[in-house]
């Protein structure tokens, strides 16, 4: 009797609820000075993935590559089982930036090169050690020095002169390698 019940049961448990993977960025529209958020759906993401780094890939492949008038100012990896629908909803808007938030991201309205002494130009920078950008020791060394110079050195070294000298370590690599 036990064996004719049993696969009715398991037949009409309850499924769990699905979980969805959700990047949220918030971003600055520079050519209309408004911050938008918008959540993108991930589809089905393995547990253990990095969210952080998801997010990040996406963003960098995704909405950077398409050359549109968007800075990424926050992003963040997250999983529901909340209706997709209305998690969306509650993480896509936009507004015009305030007054203190034009201020603050001036930087990023106006990119010439002598922004590149101003002090925001590196309050934007991520300040995690093993950033991509400039490391927050550099950060620290540069505010302690309080120097325009080596502040404008540091965003030259890091947006041009570092992968300039990655490519030719590189090169100079392979030339080694290549002659054995």
């Amino acid at each position: 009797m036990i064996n004719l019940i049993l696969p009715f049961y398991i037949a009409t448990a309850p499924a769990p609820p699905p979980v969805y993977t959700w990047c949220v960025f918030q971003m600055i529209q520079t050519n209309t000075k408004e911050m938008i958020s918008t959540a993108y759906g991930m589809g089905n993401v393995p547990v253990g993935v990095d969210l952080s780094s998801l997010c990040q890939s996406f963003y960098t492949r995704d909405i950077r590559a398409e050359d549109k008038p968007l800075e990424l100012v926050i992003s963040n990896g997250s999983q529901s089982t909340s209706d997709p629908d209305a998690f969306w909803l509650n993480n896509t808007w936009r507004r015009n930036l305030t007054a203190a938030e034009l201020e603050q991201y001036d930087c990023l309205f106006n990119k010439g090169g002598s922004l590149a002494l101003s002090d925001k130009v590196l309050d934007l920078m991520p300040v995690s050690p093993d950033s991509i950008r400039i490391p927050a020791l550099m950060i620290a060394a540069i505010d302690s020095v309080n120097s325009p110079i080596m502040r404008y050195a540091a965003v030259v070294l890091y947006s041009t002169g570092l992968p300039v000298m990655m490519i030719a370590g590189l090169v100079k690599a392979w030339r080694l390698a290549s002659r054995k």
